[in-house]
């Protein structure tokens, strides 16, 4: 019986080398046992999948994509599917009703952790690694238990287990640049496979065992649960060109599964997500990113509002440039806050990221890819931006909403008029209810501090003058009404003030 503090077996997503399982099925073609697996049985349920080449994307009854290195025979496939179908329904039978096993459908979901389960909204997951030796069952074809030995393997393929965490790391670091999402690796307290995550260990755990003969490379549980599986016995696939690119893509498209993200179509080497394994880019792609920040936000998350605007994009003056912001659908509204001197100027540029259209389509049922439709990534909103002003943000300073979908807005030179708190808000115009990339380039011209607008509102004038008198004689050496310097506040100051005044 599953307890309540074990997690529940949850859809699982394998991967294997880009050319495998086409020794296996030839294009537009596939075995008779794997036919006869598909039409066993319905699922009504949406299944994802890893990292796969053009392969089955539904075991009836199992939530779970199977894909092979080349030359793997009909015969291990067919084994394996029956395997994994028994497993499975083994596991249904013996859950307790109480138990979260509905949890083991949740596919196209979200995490739902911590109260964060909104579209569009941050998530911080943990992730560990256990030690080696930690017992691993057979999530493939329910067979015997193996050991974890992926610090091991580690150490053999990259030199030491730091060297492999370190490209682990990096993975998470780019989908944390990306997106809402944070990661903070804590150290596993090696608890039986399948225990919850926790202060002690991760919501994402990541081991590796081997398999025997199987082809898989690696699997990886869905939210809520992040665990990946990666095949040890298969790790002689892993290539050390470009940083290790080939083993960074298969760790970085099975946690898109473990983010809760399905396969994306037509397979033409320009999507992460894609149904086979390429090396011709580096992570994430403009549709992946379009993916991640849609269900988790963009880093720069949360900053609906003036006061929760963001501060680390515009930090001074000078130049900065992000390109991977986003607005997650038609009700989101980003501030970027900063403060200013009276009569600085700040210009701003936002403009939509992507390429003009690509191919997007889902991965059908029989585990071929389908044509895809045209996506325009630049026309999902209409974007305007306006400099504001003010605690809330309700003073408006400028507003660019010339352009229609696709182009760019721009304010030049936008004065400043007082000393206060501001922000660039970037907000969409159209009702698409989707998710919008886009840069920003903010150029911050701040106007020095006049030392004789001693109030700070931009002007002096009469106010500053009553202040001044107001502390005439002598004052504190180094005191602000005191632009002489020699620690009294007189005539000499007073003729500063006058002569600066305005």
């Amino acid at each position: 019986m599953i307890q309540t503090s074990i997690r529940p077996l949850a859809s699982v997503a394998l991967l294997a080398s880009a050319s495998g399982l086409l020794a296996v099925f030839g294009p537009g073609g596939q075995t008779a046992a794997l036919q006869a697996a598909r039409t066993s049985a319905g699922s009504a349920d949406r299944i994802q999948f890893g990292l796969e080449p053009t392969c089955m994307s539904e075991i009836p009854g199992v939530p779970v994509s199977v894909c092979f290195v080349p030359n793997a025979s009909p015969a291990e496939v067919e084994q394996v599917i029956k395997s994994m179908r028994a497993t499975w329904a083994a596991d249904l039978a013996a859950r307790d009703a109480e138990a979260e096993g509905g949890a083991a459908y949740e596919l196209g979901t979200r995490w739902n952790i911590n109260g964060s389960s909104a579209q569009g909204a941050p998530v911080t997951l943990r992730w560990s690694m256990p030690a080696d030796g930690l017992s691993i069952p057979d999530g493939l074809s329910g067979g015997a238990a193996s050991p974890n030995n992926l610090n091991a393997t580690f150490t053999t393929k990259f030199g030491s287990v730091e060297a492999g965490k370190n490209l682990v790391r990096q993975v998470f670091a780019r989908w944390s640049e990306l997106s809402g999402v944070t990661y903070t690796e804590v150290t596993d307290d090696n608890a039986v496979w399948g225990s919850s995550g926790g202060t002690t260990r991760g919501d994402i755990r990541i081991v590796g065992r081997t398999f025997g003969s199987s082809g898989v490379l690696a699997y990886n549980y869905f939210p809520n649960n992040g665990d990946m599986v990666i095949v040890t016995s298969n790790s002689g696939f892993w290539s050390t060109t470009n940083n290790n690119r080939y083993f960074r893509n298969i760790i970085a498209h099975e946690h898109g599964h473990g983010l809760g993200f399905e396969h994306v179509c037509p397979i033409n080497q320009t999507k992460l997500m894609e149904p086979t394994i390429s090396t011709a880019f580096d992570g994430p792609q403009n549709d992946d990113i379009r993916c991640v920040q849609r269900a988790y936000g963009d880093n720069y998350e949360p900053n609906d509002t003036m006061a929760a605007g963001n501060t680390t994009v515009i930090t001074g003056a000078g130049i900065v440039s992000k390109s991977d912001c986003s607005i997650d659908d038609n009700l989101d509204i980003d501030f970027y806050r900063f403060s200013a001197t009276a009569n600085s100027t700040i210009s701003v540029t936002v403009a939509p990221v992507g390429p003009t259209t690509y191919l997007s389509g889902p991965q059908n049922t029989n585990g071929s890819c389908s044509a895809g439709t045209s996506v325009s990534p630049r026309l999902v909103h209409d974007l305007n931006v306006q400099v504001v002003r003010g605690s809330t943000g309700a003073t408006v300073v400028a507003t660019a909403a010339a352009t229609a979908a696709g182009g760019a807005e721009t304010l030049t030179s936008i004065l400043l008029p007082a000393a206060d708190t501001y922000a660039v808000r970037v907000y969409p115009s159209s009702a698409s209810d989707d998710v919008q990339v886009y840069s920003i380039t903010v150029t911050l011209n701040l106007a020095p501090v006049r030392p004789t607008d001693v109030n700070g509102d931009g002007i002096v004038d009469g106010a500053d003058l009553g202040i001044l008198l107001g502390t005439w004689g002598p004052v504190a050496c180094g005191s602000i009404y005191d632009f002489t310097g020699d620690c009294r506040v007189d005539g000499a100051d007073l003729g500063i003030l006058l002569g600066d005044w305005g």
